[in-house]
């Protein structure tokens, strides 16, 4: 039977960052990332609708509207704290249109994040070798960070691109299309230097979205990386293996809870992200479409902000 300290000796440590192929549908290969991002998805799916089913409102009892349970509170805060501090703030008041998105966003990386930090792999060739299964080592490709992965940051940026521009049309209309478009054009001889603006605005929104998935891309793969690192130290300690193993497990294990930390971090970069791109051309838009009207938005309007209480009662 294997050991857990010999299983890393012998395994390649770039086999766990890099995707591996875990089983065929057919002709197609299924890699461990795609497996890990569509658990991800499944996992937060169930976990919302159960979470739905620990709350029951009901009319008159304000004790129905409390979250039971200590899990479905921290939920409950999470979700209050990226609607209030990471929405609200830029898409002021259209956040309950798009908070939907910007929860999914949030928690699907997250969770991506998450799972990626559990040791699936060398598990289930522990497991795999006491049950005697033949080619236990094979079962170590299983896990991994699906965000690690531009196969699926990629999609996650083309959905976020579509995003920006399809809520930016939805709130501001056609008119979303003139901040591409810095400059008055006065004459003639000023559109050459429009068209030049208007390919430098587009180009600027194709590169933020494409930056999205290459930072959440680089973060999550450097600290596999780092890792990778740290167990590669073990078969080149020869006969010192069991001592280096030993510090490379305390130091791996102060590296996880890093990650930990980082996992949080970058689902919530990612999200706060795409919120201030999204508000970049729907908010200004729509709030300066307000103002046309006469309408009052107390959390863009300066003037509102800098009145005292009482003044603003009085108003």
């Amino acid at each position: 039977m294997l050991s857990p300290l010999t299983i890393l000796a012998e395994s390649n440590p770039i086999d766990h960052v890099l995707p591996q192929t875990v089983f065929r549908i057919g002709s197609v290969d299924v890699s461990n990332h795609l497996f890990m991002g569509t658990l991800a998805a499944i996992l937060v799916l169930i976990t919302f609708a159960w979470l739905a089913r620990r709350i029951t409102p009901r009319a008159g009892d304000l004790e129905s509207h409390v979250a039971k349970g200590r899990f479905t509170q921290l939920m409950e805060t999470m979700c209050v704290f990226v609607r209030e501090e990471v929405a609200r703030p830029n898409l002021k008041d259209i956040t309950d249109k798009y908070i939907y998105y910007l929860w999914t966003v949030f928690f699907f990386i997250l969770f991506c994040n998450l799972l990626g930090l559990l040791p699936i792999g060398p598990i289930a060739v522990i497991v795999g070798s006491i049950l005697g299964v033949e080619h236990a080592g094979h079962l170590g490709h299983w896990g991994g960070t699906a965000t690690g992965n531009l196969s699926l940051n990629l999609p996650l940026a083309l959905v976020a691109f579509l995003m920006i521009n399809i809520i930016g049309v939805r709130e501001s209309g056609l008119s979303y299309f003139k901040h591409f478009c810095p400059i008055e054009i006065t004459n003639i001889g000023m559109i050459p230097l429009a068209i030049l603006l208007v390919f430098l605005e587009a180009l600027g929104l194709v590169i933020k979205s494409t930056v999205l998935a290459m930072r959440l891309f680089g973060t999550m793969m450097a600290g596999h990386l780092v890792l990778a690192v740290f167990v590669s130290l073990i078969p080149a300690a020869g006969f010192l293996m069991y001592g280096i193993g030993a510090s490379v497990v305390l130091g791996g294990g102060a590296l996880l809870i890093l990650e930990l930390f980082i996992a949080m971090l970058q689902a919530f970069i990612f999200t706060f992200l795409t919120a201030i791109f999204i508000s970049q051309g729907a908010v200004h838009e729509h709030e300066h479409s307000g103002h046309e009207h006469g309408q009052l938005h107390p959390e863009g309007d300066q003037h509102y902000n800098a009145l005292p209480p009482e003044a603003v009662i009085a108003e």
